[in-house]
């Protein structure tokens, strides 16, 4: 599990009151995206002064900076957070790479996670891909980097 968790990317700004404009395909947003929790720009740590939600998009405020002209530099740029400042309950979904996927028998292992509107999807070594929902996915065991599955055979070519 890496500490450094991607959160999006900055795809412009909003207005000229130094609100950013992010793309976000993180699936715990409503945690990663608060007030007062620091984030990284190019290693650089900011704070989030506001935030909210605008057409699909994140508009955050950052180290209480509120013009346009302080906030150009960072146009274009990846954001991530440090996993040791979320309280995420769980697991998140990359944290699934490089699992074994069982059914009766060792299927492969999780190569990537890809995000579809319908979902998570799986994909495994062997290359094919299981969605991540309950017909699929039986239990993950975290301490055993362990999915088990039913009926994943039928999705193998």
């Amino acid at each position: 599990m890496s500490n450094k968790l991607y959160l999006g990317y900055i795809c412009g700004t909003h207005g000229i009151k130094g609100e950013l404009k992010v793309i976000s395909d993180f699936e715990k947003k409503d945690i990663a995206f608060k007030v007062n929790n620091k984030i990284l720009i190019d290693d650089e740590e900011h704070v989030i002064s506001s935030v909210r939600y605008h057409q699909n998009k994140i508009l955050i405020t950052i180290d209480s900076l509120n013009d346009i002209n302080d906030v150009l530099k960072y146009l274009k740029k990846d954001i991530y957070i440090q996993r040791d400042n979320l309280e995420i309950t769980g697991y998140l979904m990359e944290d699934l790479i490089g699992f074994k996927v069982v059914d009766d028998k060792e299927l492969g292992v999780v190569k990537d996670i890809l995000i579809t509107k319908a979902g998570y999807l799986l994909e495994v070594d062997r290359n094919f891909y299981i969605p991540f929902v309950p017909y699929y996915v039986k239990k993950v065991l975290i301490t055993e980097k362990t999915i088990y599955v039913n009926n994943a055979k039928e999705l193998i070519l």
